[in-house]
């Protein structure tokens, strides 16, 4: 019976200690979580007010406020992105990037954290890391626009555009009333040759967002690109009004070849002459007048401008063809030739089919026409 009593009397010892323990340990584990709660409390309030600092470009300051909190290795994912713009901005880019890797390393569904490692990758010079980043973390927060046109953006650099079309078009079904995400597929529509398809998505834009002109700039273009030449015509008339000094560089050429292919020949003729005269080093005007004088069966004078082209840009594609064309339909084949032949090897030229055409016929008659 007393051996039966003292097994019992430890019995119940070894319960009460290992309730004790228990108690105790869950003390413990209450405080560890309530210092936990409290350290990331103050992360987030030293990091806001850091990011303040930052904001307002007192980067010392933000700094000095970051600092400790750092050193004390809490771990609170925002406080290193912060920390990751702080080195970048300074320029300290391999700084920057341990900051960013940390970042993500603390939390990996930290959307930011992946954009500001890929933004750091890029700057750096590694397109595929910084890809990798940003797919990251549009795939974590698909709604935020920033994330997924940096993906488009680097798909683009690394010459994935078919990626980045297919990125985009998610994006806008996702995002409809993007205006800068509809812009953006429109510019990767151009780049593919999808010219009708780009101008929809500058209209839409346009539509989205009035207040930004932009893409009326690129609307003419798709336009233009995509043989719309009545409706390009007026948008480029407008940007050529509104913009005077932007204008000259490209838009009146552009506006002028839209009035030649609608048969407007006087008032293309003129915006060429005045292309010409803003630039005369240009070779493109002084083709564009030959096109006009072509088309009013001046050959004489068009094969005059052709040669002012020819002796700003010997190797033009177009000034060489159309001054073969020109040569010989006025009897002189044998001169054709060499221009022809010259077209031909300028990866610029278009219409090949036409010229090769031309230049058969230029060899025929030369051998014809030699005794």
């Amino acid at each position: 019976m007393r051996t039966k009593r003292l097994i019992y009397g430890a019995a119940v010892v070894a319960l009460v200690l290992a309730a004790g323990c228990s108690k105790q340990s869950h003390i413990e584990r209450k405080r560890d979580e309530a210092r936990e709660r409290w350290a990331v409390s103050r992360a987030e309030m030293v990091t806001k007010l850091a990011r303040g600092e930052h904001e307002k470009g007192n980067f010392a300051r933000a700094r000095q406020q970051l600092d400790p909190l750092i050193r004390s290795s809490t771990p609170y994912a925002p406080a290193y992105v912060l920390s990751a713009r702080l080195a970048a901005d300074q320029g300290h880019l391999d700084e920057a990037l341990g900051y960013a890797c940390t970042a993500t390393a603390t939390d990996e569904n930290l959307a930011d954290a992946w954009y500001v490692r890929g933004t750091i990758e890029q700057t750096l010079g590694d397109p595929q890391a910084a890809l990798n980043a940003y797919g990251k973390a549009s795939s974590l927060e698909p709604a935020d626009s920033r994330y997924v046109m940096a993906e488009a953006e680097m798909l683009v650099a690394t010459e994935h555009v078919d990626g980045a079309a297919t990125c985009l078009a998610g994006a806008c079904s996702r995002l409809p009333g993007s205006a800068e995400l509809h812009a953006a597929l429109g510019d990767v529509r151009s780049r593919q040759s999808q010219y009708a398809e780009a101008a929809g998505l500058y209209r839409i834009a346009l539509r989205l967002d009035p207040t930004n002109t932009a893409p009326r700039e690129r609307l003419a273009i798709a336009l233009f690109r995509s043989g719309a030449y009545a409706e390009a015509e007026p948008l480029l008339a407008d940007l050529q009004a509104s913009e005077p000094d932007f204008a000259i560089v490209w838009v009146c050429q552009m506006r002028a070849d839209c009035l030649l292919a609608l048969r407007r020949v006087e008032a293309a003729q003129a915006l060429y002459q005045e292309r010409a005269d803003a630039a005369p080093d240009e070779a493109a005007p002084w083709v564009g007048l030959a096109r006009c004088d072509i088309l009013r069966d001046r050959l004489p004078e068009a094969r005059r401008h052709l040669e002012e082209a020819l002796a700003r840009r010997p190797r033009h594609a177009e000034a060489n063809g159309l001054i073969g064309y020109v040569l010989t339909a006025t009897g002189r084949p044998g001169e054709a030739v060499p221009h022809l032949r010259l077209a031909m090897k300028d990866p610029a030229c278009t219409d090949r089919d036409t010229i090769e055409r031309l230049l058969a016929h230029a060899e025929e008659a030369a051998v014809t026409r030699t005794p």
